[in-house]
């Protein structure tokens, strides 16, 4: 076994090169800010790679087991992203400075018309077309944040994908497709411009398109794809406009020139809220569509057809925290106290108000799911939601002068995003070990019982549904516990990662409400109510899964055995169970929002940030923070455990971290809800409160009716055009041919018509 281990870690050399490139770039003199363009070059660089190589050596033994078909080069490239990442956070906070801006790479030059307030001119030597690098605390967090998980995700995916016949000399093709998605976001993040950042942004949509349809034979995986890809483009048309809007006012899409005073635009002519606020309405449409929310969120649970690595690179690192990292990216517009435009009000309530149906819709349909991916997929929705409604109070509270506690709460909605991609990408990570495992336990069962017999088992086992499993506690102790820590941040239990960033939002959401404008007050109460459920959908996924007795058979013959899976794991429990309180302690939550933004040990207090959670200085605000407690910590998981809970089967033990909440589900008595279950609620639950069959409605009206007449035009009008054009050529041809005899004397008399007509026209003209 240890031989083994020895010669899974013997595959990492590779990365040493690897490693050390952005310490030798460092040592060459590049500046800490320039090595963004390595963060997103190495990604690139390698795709091609990755992709030639595995179509030339395909099936090759030693492309097979020492380089896990592409899977090595593409952690190697990440692992560049990932130090490179590293390395700049690290001296942005150092610096302590409110943002770094690299000097941008220019390499087209040309003439463009531009529009100076009065009239478009032609701009001769046009060399704007260029990319650089914009630091401030927001890309830095998201940076990180994409950087580790995506690195994460793809030593995760090592182990997942090269392990099951089924992706055999396919996996060049997954790993070429993940760092392009992958480069895609660090480009977005890091993009000093919107113009860059969209394009950066359809190079995530495209590779959501591939790595979701995966398994293309599969009709539920193409489908998926079609779908994902389809209302994503919804929303970026909307983003499209709105960035059109946005050089219409401001006269370029720079970062630098637009966020350097967005109150005025093209010109000095100040800008109006009646001409900003609709600009940025489209571009919160396009976010809408990208991070799956209400109503253009039905692509999300489909795009679960993908592979669980695919999952969680979409949930967790990148696709959808880009509509949270573009409203983020608002803030300037609405900070009426530093140059912000007056009048923005409707724009944060908009948000909020879509932020908090959300969550509760998302929350409500995540009760009914039996698919463990697709529980975690309603709960990303839900989550993603709740910082959605942070920054739409923010942006509320700054447009209306009230900037303290709208920074306050623009921290807690970043700091949520934080909590809840290491959460969730940790949360997938553990579903697929588990679905894994769940898999290859039936395929050894169905094919043979142990005895020389076939088993014959169900052909249609579903190794994702949860009512197959249960007892896993005592089979697979670390993927428990990272599932089990994973839900308590997503739940929000006192002092684990995501309690500090949730108070922070449904506290100071109704502190806008109660004080400032009522129209906050529903999103609020929204907030509350899809704490208390989040407690029982995350509680019921970690009871149906680990405790209780096994559901099915293939269930007892489990087990862990990869480091490629477990290693991920491991490291994000740790995130999870000691990130969140100690990032509180620092108060994170002013790095994103004070004008100081360096880190220092001096800034630990752990009374001040303990007592902001707990003992806040309104009542109000003390009252909404225990109810929110009560709800989730007590009253949502105790449901799920009167539900769902039950001892291990007999003489299966549980390790000591997660034996305690086995004991504790199974103290309560087990109560009958298969009334509830079976309720027409219920039922409209499951089918996602009929939104997919709203979907699939509009497609037929719309889309379906276009494409029969871009079929029926392309064959009638375009081809009939290219045939009509081929026909009159035929005939054409076979005229000239009559004149073609080969008699020298035909042809000097045409030539002699042709001149003498030419003469006469031209006489005519001058005449």
């Amino acid at each position: 076994m240890n031989e083994q281990k020895n010669q899974e870690w013997n595959l990492l050399v590779p990365l040493a090169p690897a490693i050390a490139l952005v310490p030798l770039l460092a040592v060459m003199g590049v500046e800490p800010i320039d090595l963004g363009f390595a963060a997103i070059a190495a990604p690139l660089a390698m795709f091609p790679v990755v992709l030639l190589i595995g179509q030339i050596w395909n099936g090759n033994e030693t492309w097979v087991s020492r380089f896990k078909e592409g899977g090595i080069l593409a952690l190697s490239a990440l692992s560049v992203s990932l130090i490179a990442g590293l390395w700049m956070v690290l001296d942005f906070l150092g610096a302590g400075e409110k943002k770094a801006h690299g000097d941008p790479l220019t390499w087209l030059d040309f003439d463009v018309l531009r529009y100076d307030g009065t009239q478009w001119n032609i701009d001769a030597g046009f060399t704007n077309i260029s990319f650089g690098i914009w630091l401030d605390p927001i890309s830095a967090m998201l940076l990180f944040v994409a950087t580790f998980l995506c690195f994460l995700i793809c030593w995760f995916a090592i182990g997942y994908m090269t392990t099951d016949d089924i992706n055999s000399n396919r996996n060049h093709r997954f790993f070429a497709e993940f760092i392009l998605f992958s480069m895609g976001m660090f480009g977005m993040v890091l993009a000093d411009s919107f113009l860059w950042l969209f394009i950066f942004w359809e190079i995530m949509g495209l590779c959501s398109y591939l790595l979701i349809g995966f398994y293309y034979w599969k009709e539920s995986a193409a489908a998926a794809a079609k779908k994902a890809f389809m209302t994503t483009r919804v929303g970026d048309v909307f983003l499209m406009v709105g960035l059109l809007m946005l050089y219409d006012i401001y006269g370029s899409l720079d970062f630098a020139v637009v966020f350097d005073n967005p109150s005025t635009g093209v010109g000095e002519a100040p800008v109006k809220a009646s001409e900003l606020q609709p600009a940025l309405l489209m571009l919160f449409i396009g976010c809408v569509g990208k991070s799956a929310q209400f109503p253009l969120h039905v692509w999300l649970p489909d795009a679960m057809e993908g592979p669980t690595p695919v999952s969680a690179l979409i949930h967790a690192a990148t696709m959808v925290n880009a509509g949270l990292y573009l409203v983020a990216r608002m803030v300037p517009f609405v900070d009426v106290d530093y140059y912000g435009v007056m009048g923005m009000e409707d724009l944060g309530i908009i948000i909020a108000w879509v932020g908090g149906i959300t969550a509760f819709m998302a929350a409500s349909i995540a009760f009914v799911q039996n698919d463990i991916k697709k529980v975690l997929a309603y709960s990303t929705m839900s989550q993603l939601a709740y910082i959605f409604l942070g920054l739409g109070s923010a942006l509320y509270l700054m447009s209306t002068g009230h900037r303290y506690e709208g920074l306050f709460v623009l921290g807690g909605a970043l700091f949520h995003l934080f909590n809840h991609a290491m959460a969730k990408g940790m949360l997938f990570m553990a579903s697929g070990s588990v679905i894994h495992e769940m898999h290859h336990a039936h395929h050894e069962l169905h094919h043979h019982d142990g005895h020389g017999q076939h088993d014959d088992h169900d052909e249609h086992f579903d190794a994702q549904d949860m009512r197959n499993m249960g007892g896993l506690a005592s089979k697979m102790p670390v993927t428990s516990i990272a599932m089990m820590l994973g839900s308590m941040s997503i739940i929000g239990i006192p002092l684990i990662g995501g309690f500090w960033s949730k108070e922070a939002i449904i506290a100071e959401t109704w502190l806008g409400a109660l004080e400032y404008e009522p129209l906050l007050l529903g999103p609020a109460i929204l907030a509350v109510l899809t704490a208390g459920m989040t407690g029982f959908y995350m509680s019921r996924m970690w009871m149906m899964t680990f405790a209780g007795e096994p559901k099915h058979n293939a269930a007892s013959h489990v087990h862990e055995e990869t480091l490629w899976i477990k290693t991920p794991l491991i490291t994000l429990s740790i995130v999870t169970a000691t990130t969140g309180a100690l990032l509180a302690f620092f108060h994170i939550g002013e790095f994103f929002s004070s004008k100081d933004y360096s880190m220092g040990l001096d800034d630990l207090d752990v009374t001040k940030a303990l007592q902001i959670a707990f003992l806040p200085e309104k009542r109000t605000l003390m009252a909404v923070g225990y109810v929110t407690i009560a709800l989730s910590t007590f009253v949502g998981p105790i449901i799920a455990m009167k539900v769902h809970g039950g001892s291990l089967k007999e003489g299966q033990e549980a390790n000591v971290a997660v034996s305690w909440l086995v004991s504790l589900s199974a103290a309560f008595k087990t109560i009958d809800v298969s009334g509830m279950a079976n309720s027409s609620l219920s039922d409209s639950l499951r089918k996602r409160l009929h939104f997919d069959d709203l979907y699939d409605w509009g497609i037929s009206k719309t889309i379906a009716p276009m494409a029969k007449f871009s079929a029926w035009f392309d064959a009638n009008v375009i081809d009939g055009i290219v045939k009509l054009v081929e026909r009159t050529s035929i005939q054409g041809s076979h005229w000239i041919r009559t004149y073609t005899t080969g008699s020298t004397r035909d042809y000097i008399l045409m030539a002699a018509v042709g001149a003498l007509s030419i003469f006469i026209l031209i006489m005519g003209v001058t005449i």
